[in-house]
């Protein structure tokens, strides 16, 4: 049996090692929240690809057929969730600063997205106060909500959303700019 002093030394400088240290620099308290200024792309796509890949994790909890391990795995869900989020979108913001394009377009993205949504939450939420016994037969509720998102407005903005999504995709893939930018603080 090996002990501590034994053991092979962790690679240091490998991908995977310079993945994990850009994304634990992303939780670290200085940049937890930080808007500005820049991240380049491997800051950027670690954080991103751990991000996303940790997140659904606590969910392998809800496999198991206990009601307490379910809410376990909902509840570390959804903590981890909100842990990630602010650090996931300001790492998101500082690597558009990095090619020179404002976070405002990101804002925007979120703001065409939440149109349709928000649409269809109204629309639920006055269709139940104005007919509450259309709550005793759920698939009716369902079949109204379908109804109405099927309308060409709603599918127009959210491929707007989408085309915005897919450019800032590609800005992401980009080099950053080089020398100063209005964005390094």
């Amino acid at each position: 049996m090996m002990n501590n002093n034994q053991l092979p030394p962790v690679p240091r400088g490998t991908l995977l090692s310079e993945a994990w240290r850009h994304f634990m620099s992303c939780l670290a308290k200085e940049n937890y929240a930080r808007l500005q200024g820049r991240a380049g792309r491997m800051e950027y796509w670690s954080a991103t690809i751990i991000g996303y890949v940790l997140t659904p994790l606590p969910l392998l909890f809800c496999v198991i057929p206990s009601l307490i391990t379910f809410c376990i795995g909902i509840l570390l869900f959804l903590v981890l969730v909100f842990y990630l989020a602010m650090p996931m979108l300001a790492v998101y913001v500082r690597r558009v600063h990095d090619v020179g394009w404002s976070g405002k377009w990101i804002a925007l993205s979120y703001a065409i997205y939440c149109i349709p949504f928000a649409y269809v939450t109204f629309f639920s939420s006055s269709t139940i106060a104005n007919d509450i016994t259309i709550l005793e037969e759920p698939l009716e509720l369902y079949y109204l909500l379908r109804e109405e998102c099927n309308h060409l407005w709603f599918f127009c903005v959210l491929h707007l959303a989408e085309i915005l999504n897919l450019i800032l995709f590609v800005v992401t893939l980009n080099p950053g700019t080089k020398g100063l930018n209005k964005y390094d603080l």
